[in-house]
C-alpha cells in the first residue's frame, strides 16, 4: 500500500516502463503477423485469423504465386539499376560539395534536404506532369523506365545526406598529397578517399535498397502497367493476400536475425576491448 501513495516510486516505475510499453506497441503487431503467416487461407487465397488451424501452407505456395514472383522480380530489377547509379550520382555530389566552397556547400544540401522534406505525392504529380509531357508526346509509354528515373530522383538527396557526413570529416590534404606524389585525382578519390567513406557508402547502399524496393506513393503514379511489391501488396486492399503476410514475416525474422546478429558481434566487440584494457 505505501508504494502505492509514494508519488517517487510510481514516478521512477513509469519512467521505467514508458520504453517497455513503447517497444511493446511496435514489436506486438509484427509478432501477430508473423503467428498470422502460419493460419490456413480461405478458398480466395486470403488470410485467415483462425489460429486452430496452423500449418505452413503460405510459405509452400509462397514462390508458386505468379503476382508475388512478378511483383518481386520487378522489384528487385528496378532495385538493381536505381542503386548503383543513385550511389554513383551521390558519391560523386558529395566529392564535389566537399571540394567546393562553403557556399555551395550549404546551397547543395540545402536543396537536398528540401527534396526530402517534400511530401511523396507532391513528388509524385511533379514526376507524372513531366512524364506525360515528355514520354507521352514521343509515344512512349509509363513503364520501367519511368519508375527508374522517378526513384533515383528521390533517392540520390538520401544518398547525399548519409555519404557526405562522413566525407566532411576526411583530411582534405590528402588531395594536394596525393597531387604532390604524381597521381591523379580520379586515382585519389578511387583509391583513398571513398575506401575511407565505405561505411557511410554501405549505409547509403542499405538505405536506398530499402526505399526504392518499399517505395508506393510515387511509383503508383508512374509505373504504368508495371507492379512492384509495394503496388502489389495495394492492389490487395479488399483482402490480404497470403502471400503478402507470408513474405512480411519473411522480412521481420531476417530484421530480427539481423539485429540479433548485429548485437552479438557489438557485445563481442566490446568486452574485448575491456580485456585489452585490463
Amino acid at each position: 500500500m505505501k508504494f502505492l501513495f509514494n508519488s517517487n516510486k510510481i514516478f521512477n516505475f513509469i519512467k521505467q516502463s514508458y520504453i517497455f510499453f513503447i517497444l511493446s506497441i511496435i514489436y506486438i503487431p509484427l509478432v501477430f503477423i508473423v503467428c498470422l503467416s502460419f493460419t490456413s487461407p480461405n478458398e480466395k487465397g486470403n488470410i485467415t485469423n483462425n489460429f486452430l488451424e496452423i500449418s505452413g501452407e503460405n510459405y509452400i505456395n509462397l514462390f508458386s504465386d505468379d503476382e508475388f514472383l512478378n511483383s518481386l522480380l520487378n522489384s528487385f530489377l528496378i532495385a538493381l539499376v536505381v542503386v548503383p547509379i543513385s550511389l554513383f550520382i551521390s558519391i560523386f555530389t558529395c566529392i564535389g560539395i566537399w571540394t567546393s566552397r562553403k557556399q555551395t556547400e550549404k546551397y547543395i544540401m540545402g536543396l537536398s534536404n528540401i527534396n526530402i522534406s517534400i511530401p511523396d505525392i507532391i513528388t509524385g504529380i511533379s514526376l507524372l506532369m513531366l512524364f506525360s509531357s515528355v514520354f507521352l508526346s514521343i509515344g512512349l509509354n509509363f513503364g520501367f523506365l519511368t519508375i527508374i528515373l522517378s526513384h533515383i530522383s528521390f533517392c540520390v538527396p538520401y544518398g547525399i545526406i548519409t555519404i557526405y557526413p562522413s566525407l566532411n570529416k576526411v583530411n582534405k590534404n590528402i588531395l594536394n598529397a596525393s597531387m604532390d606524389l604524381g597521381y591523379s585525382k580520379m586515382y585519389t578519390y578511387f583509391m583513398i578517399i571513398i575506401p575511407n567513406i565505405k561505411l557511410s557508402i554501405i549505409s547509403a547502399i542499405t538505405l536506398l535498397s530499402i526505399m526504392s524496393f518499399d517505395d508506393f506513393i510515387i511509383t503508383s503514379l508512374v509505373k504504368g502497367n508495371i507492379d512492384t511489391i509495394g503496388t502489389a501488396i495495394y492492389n490487395s486492399r479488399k483482402g490480404i493476400k497470403a502471400w503478402i503476410v507470408s513474405f512480411g514475416a519473411i522480412i521481420v525474422l531476417i530484421i530480427f536475425v539481423s539485429i540479433f546478429i548485429v548485437s552479438l558481434l557489438k557485445i563481442k566487440k566490446e568486452k574485448s576491448l575491456k580485456n585489452e584494457k585490463k
